[in-house]
């Protein structure tokens, strides 16, 4: 008779049985968010995905090396992301959607009796509903303490991406080249073009970009820099700062005054 197949960390939760849950009895909930969409003609729909899901696992694993008790979600892989839809399938709930999910989540952790949550985002189009929904969450009773972060480098950490981009540029394809290099495409390579605005002070205002003018390929930036090691190193800054915070979130008991003394 075969063993039965142990999870590849504790917290895991898609490998861990209801009994293997209730004997963790967990502290903390982290739940990521990515997104499906394109990143250019180099990286795969799934980068956000496979970016935030690296990162949070890393951070649960540590925490929970440490004693922490922190239970792994899965992904959520469709998000915010009306920006990006003159592009074909770039995949999407609408704002209300994604808010309703998020509250629906954090309440059922509640009715298994987690206090703690962290949402850990990894897809752009996500943050203004992420606070909006925290605040939706902070005007209901009796729910969890929640908080979100993208992760959290240790203070006085230096990036080693050269050349900022804020889709499919060097950070992101860094950082695939860690994590799936085999989905990546270096053959594709490029400085690829931002779109410039016809009134240069919008940059200084909120607004919603349409995508298909501001990144014209679906990526934008230069991508020739990009390095596993580079990917690697910003990945695992992200993680250390996270994983303590997780591991000071399951320490701390929860209290109504919480996250107060």
């Amino acid at each position: 008779m075969s063993e039965r197949p142990v999870p590849a960390f504790p917290g895991l939760l898609e490998e861990m049985t209801v009994e293997d849950v209730r004997a963790f009895d967990p502290e903390v909930v982290v739940l990521p968010l990515g997104s499906t969409e394109p990143h250019g003609p180099h990286l795969p729909m799934g980068t956000d995905v496979w970016q935030v899901t690296r990162l949070a696992r890393l951070a649960v694993e540590w925490a929970n090396s440490r004693n922490a008790r922190v239970l792994l979600y899965p992904t959520l892989p469709i998000t915010n992301n009306v920006n990006f839809r003159r592009f074909p399938f770039a995949l999407r709930v609408g704002v209300r959607t994604l808010m309703s999910m998020l509250v629906d989540i954090v309440t059922q952790c509640r009715d298994d009796g987690v206090r703690k949550v962290v949402l850990v985002n990894g897809h752009g189009g996500n943050p203004d509903t992420i606070r909006a929904t925290l605040r939706e969450i902070a005007g209901m009773d009796d729910m969890p303490f929640v908080c979100s972060t993208g992760g959290i480098p240790p203070k006085g950490w230096q990036s080693p991406i050269e050349h900022a981009s804020d889709h499919g540029g060097e950070n992101e394809t860094s950082r695939m080249l860690w994590i799936r290099p085999d989905l990546v495409r270096e053959d594709r390579f490029a400085d690829n073009p931002f779109g410039r605005l016809a009134v240069p002070l919008l940059a200084e205002t909120n607004y919603v970009r349409p995508w298909h003018l501001y990144v014209p390929v679906s990526a934008g930036g230069e991508t020739r820099a990009s390095s596993a090691a580079k990917g690697r190193a910003v990945t695992e800054a992200g993680a250390t700062g996270l994983a303590d915070l997780l591991v000071e979130l399951s320490a701390t008991p929860w209290s109504e005054r919480f996250p107060y003394e």
